[in-house]
């Protein structure tokens, strides 16, 4: 990669898990140490679309957090996201993300040292599109939410 070249959109890469895949967490005040048992499941993101978000609210003094991740990729690259098995798979277990961040921070998503993959990600949306413009090339939108009393950890 160019030192040079700074991505846009907050988000270089994801790996999404199984939620059964994670066979052991060690949390600690420096992050989270992570084994996962399976392959990933990979797609390549278009640079200036994906992002991560953290919402936290309170209700009658309890917090919740919303994480959202909000991924982008050509069509052609995102056929494993319009398979059938992985819509049910994402929408009725979830799924547990490991998300590289652009400045370089990994952090894990739909596991926590609370809930452990009790609260994974699940399928909120998924929009395929034309493209508005001429030179657009059609992409896929996979929204993916997930609800925790915790921030995410960083993998250590």
């Amino acid at each position: 990669m160019n030192p040079n070249y700074k991505a846009v959109g907050g988000v270089e890469q994801v790996a999404l898990y199984p939620t059964d895949a994670v066979t052991s967490a060690l949390f600690s005040s420096r992050g989270c140490e992570l084994t996962l048992a399976s392959s990933p499941l990979m797609v390549e993101l278009v640079d200036d679309g994906s992002h991560y978000e953290e919402e936290a609210t309170t209700k009658d003094g309890a917090t919740l957090v919303t994480h959202r991740l909000h991924l982008v990729a050509d069509r052609s690259s995102a056929e494993r996201w319009l398979e059938q098995d992985f819509l049910e798979r994402a929408a009725v277990e979830g799924v547990v993300a490991v998300v590289t961040l652009c400045d370089g921070r990994r952090v894990v998503v739909g596991y926590s040292a609370h809930f452990g993959n009790e609260q994974p990600l699940r399928l909120e949306s998924l929009t395929s599109s034309s493209g508005e413009g001429a030179h657009d090339s059609p992409r896929v939108t996979l929204q993916l939410d997930s609800h925790d009393t915790e921030f995410s950890t960083e993998l250590i």
